[in-house]
């Protein structure tokens, strides 16, 4: 018997999600469960949108997609196609295992404020750092809850005063930071990832004096809270016709400030872009980088959606992240 053949009219036709007037019972777990996967969604979000819309399938998926519209107001706009920056890592232990971490406040302001689609890369010390760098359009290195090893930058250490330490960050960060910078990928430094920067190019850090009044002081605030430990508490000049001034579009602006350790020696090929009223160095810029390369003390991710020179800073960053992606596919 010969196949039956199928009319144009319906090789054409949209495969249906589901078929008309479909319900769901929200009593039948095994229903549940095959109808989140088939919608994308979970049991519990299903349910609501079933007492909200009705049982009758299209209803709960016309449901279902609104409120993720609505969502997504609050949300990365980043989406298929969108670049990709790579987040530098943290190593940690916790319960004796070694993890990677990375800090919500770098993620989110690379995915809402620079707009694009953040990838960890782990402090691994055995990482291929040019399989990291492969396909990426962006690089983040952040800060941390730690300090670059003395040893790095030929001082000795004394554990107490100069720790703790993150050696296995360092060993990534430091091979990271000059590949990532020769192949033109726009980069941002911020406090931990500035003094890689200065270390990396062969400069040095010296702990600030313990001793000195908090308002004199680098080093993090007393606070409660995190919003006042980032409280906008010191003003910096900028180096007219730099980089970070032609970014903020003003003379002087006030930032956070957490570090602890400062800029010693500065390293050849970085240019200072910013002072404390101290004269301690507070940005720097990659003189000759063939991309966007800027470093910061302080920390514009925190406020990047509501300080003015943070957003700067951070939409500057996701404009040369942006052009370098569309360069790369161009290529």
């Amino acid at each position: 018997m010969p196949f039956a053949r199928t009319s144009t009219s319906e090789q054409k036709r949209p495969r249906q999600l589901h078929e008309p007037r479909s319900r769901i019972d929200p009593h039948d777990p095994i229903a549940c469960s095959h109808w989140a996967l088939r919608l994308g969604t979970n049991v519990r979000e299903l349910k609501a949108a079933i007492h909200q819309f009705g049982s009758a399938a299209d209803a709960v998926a016309y449901g279902l997609e609104q409120w993720r519209r609505s969502a997504s107001r609050g949300q990365w706009q980043g989406r298929s196609g969108a670049p990709q920056v790579g987040i530098l890592s943290d190593s940690m232990v916790a319960r004796g295992e070694q993890l990677a971490s990375v800090s919500l406040v770098c993620v989110n302001a690379v995915g809402l404020v620079a707009g694009a689609v953040p990838r960890i890369l782990p402090a691994a010390p055995e990482a291929d750092i040019d399989a990291y760098l492969d396909g990426l359009h962006g690089l983040f290195v952040g800060g941390g809850q730690t300090n670059v090893h003395p040893s790095r930058y030929g001082q000795t250490v004394d554990e107490k005063r100069d720790g703790p330490f993150d050696e296995f960050r360092d060993e990534i960060s430091l091979r990271l930071i000059p590949r990532a910078l020769a192949r033109g990928i726009p980069a941002l430094f911020i406090c931990r990832g500035i003094q890689e920067l200065n270390v990396a190019f062969g400069g040095t850090l010296v702990k600030e004096p313990e001793d000195l009044p908090e308002d004199k002081r680098h080093g993090t605030p007393e606070a409660d809270n995190e919003d006042a430990r980032y409280r906008l508490r010191q003003n910096l000049t900028l180096r007219k016709g730099g980089l970070l001034h032609g970014i903020c579009g003003a003379d002087t602006i006030t930032v956070n400030s957490l570090h602890s350790f400062l800029i010693g020696d500065l390293a050849p090929g970085l240019v200072a872009e910013a002072v404390a009223g101290d004269g301690a160095i507070e940005a720097v810029s990659v003189d000759g980088a063939s991309g966007f390369a800027l470093g910061t003390l302080f920390h514009p991710d925190y406020w990047a959606s509501t300080d003015h020179a943070s957003a700067r800073i951070l939409s500057a960053f996701g404009d040369a992240v942006r052009q370098h992606a569309k360069t790369q596919r161009a290529a």
